[in-house]
């Protein structure tokens, strides 16, 4: 795989313009393979679902994690996908989190968070105001 990194407004807008065209493709790819009866699957629609939470429609984003989960309850990915969009829609991800964790422990995803919620932990300890009288 090729990764094209450009810095700059005209790259940043080549890259979202690249990227959202891309993404749209796959979109159309991984719903076609999703409703198609011979070839619909879980993972199928979790790739579907990915294609739409990178064009921002976390809506139907979750409609196709929900389905993938209807097939495969205790899909990781599937899971570790609908923690992701929880947090992105801004929503109490703690379900989400309690049952990834008790299908796998170890994901990735867990790990990255608890990651993330460390180095925000150590961040805000060093910016603590000291007031004194």
């Amino acid at each position: 795989m090729i990764h094209l990194d450009l810095r700059g407004s005209e790259a940043n807008e080549y890259n979202h313009d690249q990227g959202g065209e891309n993404y749209q493709k796959s979109f159309y790819v991984f719903e076609e393979l999703a409703q198609a009866p011979s070839s619909a699957s879980a993972t199928s629609l979790i790739a579907q679902a990915v294609s739409e939470l990178h064009m921002g429609r976390i809506e139907e984003a979750e409609t196709a994690l929900d389905q993938a989960l209807a097939l495969e309850p205790e899909n990781s990915t599937a899971l570790a996908n609908k923690l992701v969009l929880d947090i992105l829609a801004g929503r109490d991800a703690s379900e989400a989190q309690t049952k990834l964790t008790s299908v796998d422990k170890e994901h990735e995803v867990l790990a990255d968070l608890t990651a993330k919620r460390e180095a925000f932990q150590a961040a805000t300890a060093k910016y603590n105001p000291k007031f004194e009288l």
